[in-house]
């Protein structure tokens, strides 16, 4: 438990936030350049669970645990939440959240673009067996022209 205990903080009202991630040091590369040639030559065809979750190391931003907290409570049938709880939606929502976004990424440079557009989401829940429960929320928008 103390090593939970090490990841939560309490904020000025009590709520509980995780703690923030000690900063990443970068390797050292030769030169600029090539660090922004690997980035973009570096895309694997499909993505792993490993890269996901090397992926996520890079993450900055996270959701508040207060705020999970205070919609998991809105639900009349869920009572009193453990502290840890929201910390850990939150975390498993981070993981997921970079999952999409590589695969939509991954969609995005199958088209030649650089850029992530509502359509390359759509297109990467569709081709992708893990997403197939959002397929119905993303009906309404566009498909990819090919």
């Amino acid at each position: 438990m103390s090593n939970l205990q090490d990841l939560i903080n309490h904020d000025d009202d009590g709520d509980y936030l995780p703690s923030p991630s000690p900063p990443q040091q970068q390797p050292q590369h030769a030169s600029s350049s090539e660090s922004k040639a690997s980035t973009t030559e570096d895309l694997p065809d499909s993505i792993t669970q490993e890269h996901i979750l090397t992926s996520f190391e890079k993450i900055k931003t996270h959701f508040p645990a207060a705020r999970i907290k205070k919609i998991m409570q809105s639900d009349e049938e869920i009572g009193k939440v453990a502290q840890a709880t929201p910390v850990i939606v939150g975390r498993a929502l981070e993981i997921f959240m970079a999952n999409l976004v590589e695969v939509s990424l991954l969609e995005a440079k199958k088209q030649g673009v650089k850029r992530i557009t509502a359509s390359h989401v759509k297109s990467a829940i569709e081709n992708t067996e893990q997403f197939d429960f959002l397929v119905e929320a993303v009906e309404k928008y566009p498909s990819l022209k090919n």
